[in-house]
């Protein structure tokens, strides 16, 4: 699809008036719930049927069905607004433009999509350093280590004092394994800004590499340092303890994520949906903990307690439906299959963990079905749904903490 570039001034105005109404409505909704996912992909279409032209329209609708898991017309339509803003779009609309849809697409971890589309416009713009860094980005992300930094090379060139082209050749240098290269970008970025908290994050991470060797991706399964948790718990530092704990966390679920993307297929597909399950439930989890810091990695305790946080979990969040625990269960095959197969957790408990909560998933889903039935019953009274509580949940529904 090539796109026009004389814009219809008349029809590109009233697609911009009617696109800002269905986010205000999706934002402010006067009447009654938000609009789901699905009815707001329909009013986008509806704009694009009055104006072909609209872009705006057209890459969000691609957005919403990538994250709906409809990849083939999602990747279509994002190439397709792709094309229309190369040529509708002017110089500093297109960085903004481009910045966002960006952003939304590896918020979804979806850089084979930003890769496609990066290279026809670093091909149109080869002189801009901003393109040349996220293409890189892209294609470091798709396992295309030597074309990443041949791309922010090429960037670092175009703005020789930009600190953030130099650390995030750095941090590609560290993908790649290339610590001693690695280094000197990272302390050319520090040079030009001393306060940087990503460059000295990365730093950090060169320092343990130089040790241990590896790249970055085994930085993100390094071993689990329980004692130094243990000593700052003791010491009462929370503050280090939970940053020391969110970083475990953040870097074993980023290992995954990455993992799965370069997997492809099925796997890449569901890769936002996974990641936004284990968020919600490890989130929950965390709150219910009664320890003084919570791992994610400790399948072991999630194990033990799976039934009870479960229990909560359908008291807690509403309408717990089928399809909702079975993407938790597939969520947590797969993270937990992964660390195993890492070497994060070993085998034999992961084997244990997916019997034992497997075992119980048959019950759980009839203790949703028993309480979905009566939880909105108006003609039972609250003493006898909490009778029902206390049988279905054993109790675990007046769990602290939350």
């Amino acid at each position: 699809m090539k796109g026009n570039k004389v814009k219809n001034t008349a029809a590109w105005k009233k697609a911009a008036w009617e696109y800002s109404e269905a986010f205000a409505t999706s934002m402010v909704p006067l009447l009654g719930p938000p609009p789901s996912r699905g009815e707001m992909i329909e009013r986008m279409d509806s704009i694009i049927q009055e104006c072909p032209q609209f872009y705006p329209a057209m890459l969000d609708a691609g957005a919403r069905r990538l994250f709906g898991g409809d990849d083939v017309c999602a990747e279509k339509q994002i190439k397709e607004g792709v094309v229309l803003m190369l040529d509708l779009a002017g110089p500093q609309a297109l960085e903004k433009e481009l910045d966002s849809l960006l952003d939304n697409l590896e918020k979804t971890w979806r850089f084979d999509i930003c890769q496609s589309i990066l290279e026809p416009v670093v091909k149109r713009f080869p002189e801009n350093s901003t393109f040349r860094d996220c293409l890189a980005h892209a294609a470091v992300r798709m396992g295309n280590t030597q074309s990443a930094l041949l791309h922010i090379g090429r960037a670092v060139e175009l703005e020789p004092k930009n600190k953030d082209v130099w650390s995030n050749q750095g941090w590609m240098q560290l993908m790649a394994g290339n610590l001693k290269e690695a280094l000197f970008s990272l302390e050319k970025a520090l040079s030009l800004d001393k306060k940087n908290k990503v460059v000295k994050g990365n730093l950090e991470i060169h320092g343990y590499l130089s040790k241990h060797g590896g790249n970055y991706f085994d930085y993100l399964v390094r071993p689990l340092d329980k004692e130094r948790i243990d000593r700052l718990a003791d010491e009462e530092e929370w503050e280090k303890v939970d940053e020391l704990c969110d970083d475990y966390n953040s870097s074993r679920m980023e290992a995954m994520a990455q993992d799965l993307l370069l997997e492809g297929g099925k796997k890449r597909s569901a890769l936002p949906e996974i990641i936004s399950t284990l968020r919600a439930f490890f989130g929950f989890a965390a709150k219910l903990s009664q320890e003084g810091y919570f791992l994610q990695e400790e399948l072991l305790y999630i194990g033990e307690n799976f039934k009870a946080i479960m229990h909560k979990f359908i008291f807690k969040m509403g309408d717990v439906d089928r399809r909702m625990i079975e993407e938790i269960y597939e969520a947590l095959f797969e993270y937990y299959g992964f660390l195993a197969r890492r070497s994060v957790v070993s085998c034999k408990d992961f084997g244990w963990f997916h019997k034992e909560i497997l075992g119980m998933k048959a019950e759980l889903m009839e203790k949703m079905k028993k309480y979905n039935a009566v939880r909105h019953d108006n003609s039972m009274d609250e003493k006898k749904k909490e009778a029902l509580r206390a049988q279905l949940f054993e109790g675990d529904h007046e769990w602290p903490h939350i």
